[in-house]
């Protein structure tokens, strides 16, 4: 594989959308949100990293173009790119109609029941306290839809600081690439041709995502251009996959974007039981935005979010195949995040987020 070409193409691929945008003039027109006070900046270029993503493989990896396993990714995540790019285009001002939530929701679901059938995604044999047990395919299934609709929900709203989404998201697809590299391939060693084929696809899929994301990053930090959910969305749903297919491991990469996934939740307890509201209603009560109540400011809060998830990777990683050691880390976490939260905002009734009128 060549490690200098992929971070190129994903440059190339990130600048050239900026500029075929910003050449279109389709900009975004910021509001009186809490984003910072700054020029209208493309937003529709993020089309580009499924595209790009496409382009990239076809260049690196042709041969995955024959791979179904490639092609559950890529239709499994067209609905999400397609809903999004519709209502980033209302967002704009370029249409009128509003697609209902239900429908995304049930196109989420379909594409990617359909895209587990399309993959070929067979049982799997898992080991609980020593006996082989065997998932069939439909349970995998429905695990899957489960798995990945709370990935891109838990992110949807973790995007409100320039930056920090795309910065987190490197951050899982870095930590795929190395667990595979560096604790998978060297701590077993009993693979069958198609188990390493599956793996080394994997990692392979994790790296020109993480350089993707990682280019994503360093165009939103000023920002040049903002990823919505057009691209987030589709990073995610990239990290639930792909921590789902071969070895890949759900647990690890969770306790590495264990903040995302732990906002997610408070947020919807916070909704349910003190707002009684709809978790789905947005408001400004995710952890950017308590931080900001707090006092934090917005690049303390960025650097805080991506040094702490590096720091959890490097964590999480260290522990190899210590399954106990893991659980203990992600039940510690736990205890914390949501111990200090509840403190915080029921205890000492702090203001959890920002006092502010959502714009629909």
């Amino acid at each position: 594989m060549n490690y200098i070409l992929v971070p190129v193409l994903a440059v190339a691929i990130a600048f050239g959308g900026l500029k075929f945008f910003r050449w279109l003039k389709i900009l975004d027109k910021p509001g009186n949100d809490i984003k910072n006070t700054r020029k209208p900046v493309p937003t529709l270029q993020w089309i580009f990293v499924y595209l790009g993503f496409f382009l990239s493989i076809a260049l690196l990896f042709p041969g995955y173009l024959h791979n179904n396993l490639f092609w559950w990714l890529i239709l499994g995540a067209l609905p999400i790119i397609v809903f999004e790019l519709f209502e980033e285009l209302r967002y704009l001002g370029k249409i009128n109609f509003k697609i209902h939530p239900w429908l995304r929701l049930v196109g989420h679901i379909i594409w990617g029941l359909l895209a587990v059938w399309i993959g070929h995604f067979g049982p799997q044999e898992i080991i609980i306290s020593g006996h082989t047990r065997i998932i069939s395919q439909w349970i995998l299934a429905l695990g899957f839809v489960v798995w990945s609709i709370l990935c891109i929900n838990a992110v949807n709203r973790f995007d409100g600081i320039y930056g920090q989404a795309s910065g987190v998201s490197s951050v899982g697809f870095l930590t795929i690439f190395l667990l595979i590299q560096f604790v998978v391939l060297k701590s077993y060693t009993n693979f069958t041709d198609i188990n390493m084929q599956t793996l080394l696809f994997v990692k392979n899929i994790s790296f020109v995502l993480f350089c993707i994301s990682l280019v994503s990053t360093v165009v939103e930090y000023k920002p040049l251009g903002l990823m919505r959910d057009v691209g987030i969305m589709f990073f995610w749903f990239s990290l639930a996959y792909l921590s789902v297919v071969g070895w890949a491991k759900i647990w690890t990469l969770i306790v590495a974007l264990s903040l995302v996934i732990f906002d997610a939740i408070w947020v919807w307890l916070w909704r349910i039981f003190v707002m009684k509201k709809s978790p789905l209603q947005g408001d400004y009560t995710h952890l950017h935005h308590r931080l900001l109540g707090l006092g934090w400011n917005r690049k303390e809060i960025r650097w805080f979010v991506w040094i702490r998830s590096l720091i959890m990777m490097i964590f999480i990683l260290i522990q190899w195949t210590n399954r106990m050691n893991k659980l203990i880390i992600f039940t510690v976490m736990a205890l914390v995040f949501f111990g200090v939260n509840y403190y915080l905002f029921v205890v000492k009734k702090l203001p959890c987020g920002l006092a502010m009128k959502k714009n629909n």
